[in-house]
């Protein structure tokens, strides 16, 4: 029985918690207000107002004056408990910063940024909403928060919990917050030792543009961003016209790779194919090389190291929301 008991109040825990979220909207930065903190006595709360119940009841039948100031003393007790626990919340600032893309099944790092009054001594504790325990924190300034990736896709930061039962311990003044800030999850990499395709128009090596440098190239019509060093004045001896001098070195030849969704076994599974996906667009990073991905109605040309672009159509390939 204690074990249905306890299992009925989680339940309606759970129950207060996603209506209470229902009702909040998003948002980049929000300060708490009387809207959004809610305030509950603790067990030791409870208890302390059984106490002062008990103490009543004993006052009424034996006509104790004590007994009344007693409960009183109690009751009042716990009602300044109330205000200085909605003080340790009341007028806080939150705000998440940028998070970094990771990889499926890593933990993404939430840099959350927490302000209020300067002089006031508070001690809080954050969490996310479904988990045990949290952080605490007795300064303004920011803290990380972990938070486990499951699944690829554009994963939306989950509820957060900030409560606080200071200084009194007899209630609790508790708020759930909702940012919008997302993070990219990509595909967790698996080695595939299949060699990458070389595209199918000409090899795999493509001559790059020249790029400035020391070797003369050719005479271009003379600027004045050019400056007079550049200016060939054999050339104006000549033909009485301002002609600058143009250096150039050709770029050495890079590889270019093709990675095609449809280069793998049609009975393989679609997140198995985006993890060698990713596996190999890193490698070819690694090499230095260029890059073209083929996706399901959608091709990406990636010059060397730009893989950034690649990772996150890999990551929201055929989804909304990571968990």
């Amino acid at each position: 029985m204690p074990h249905s008991g306890c299992w009925t109040m989680s339940r309606w825990r759970k129950a207060v918690s996603s209506w209470l979220l229902r009702r909040l909207p998003r948002q980049q930065q929000l300060v708490l207000g009387q809207s959004r903190i809610y305030l509950l006595p603790t067990a030791f709360g409870w208890g302390l107002l059984l106490v002062a119940w008990a103490v009543w009841i004993g006052a009424l039948n034996y006509a104790v004056s004590l007994a009344y100031v007693l409960s009183f003393w109690i009751v009042s007790l716990v009602l300044i408990a109330v205000v200085l626990a909605y003080r340790q919340l009341a007028g806080l600032a939150i705000r998440c910063g940028v998070v970094d893309d990771v990889v499926a099944g890593s933990h993404a790092l939430f840099p959350l940024q927490l302000q209020w009054p300067e002089g006031e001594s508070r001690l809080l504790r954050l969490g996310w909403h479904d988990e045990a325990g949290g952080v605490v924190l007795d300064r303004p300034g920011e803290v990380l928060l972990p938070r486990l990736t499951l699944q690829r896709g554009q994963m939306t930061i989950p509820p957060l919990r900030v409560y606080s039962e200071s200084p009194l311990g007899l209630v609790r003044a508790f708020a759930y917050l909702r940012l919008q800030t997302q993070v990219c999850v990509y595909p967790l990499p698996c080695a595939d030792e299949r060699a990458a395709a070389s595209l199918p128009d000409g090899g795999q090596l493509r001559e790059q543009q020249p790029v400035p440098g020391e070797l003369f190239s050719h005479l271009v019509a003379w600027q004045p961003e050019l400056g007079a060093r550049r200016i060939a004045w054999k050339a104006y001896a000549r033909r009485g016209v301002l002609l600058a001098r143009r250096f150039e070195e050709p770029q050495a030849a890079r590889a270019t790779c093709l990675l095609e969704w449809s280069a793998y076994p049609a009975e393989m599974a679609a997140e198995a194919r985006l993890s060698r996906l990713c596996w190999q667009l890193l490698a070819a990073a690694r090499r230095g090389e260029d890059v073209v991905l083929r996706l399901p109605q959608q091709e990406l040309r990636l010059t060397a190291g730009e893989v950034r672009p690649g990772l996150r159509a890999l990551a929201g390939f055929g989804v909304r929301d990571a968990q």
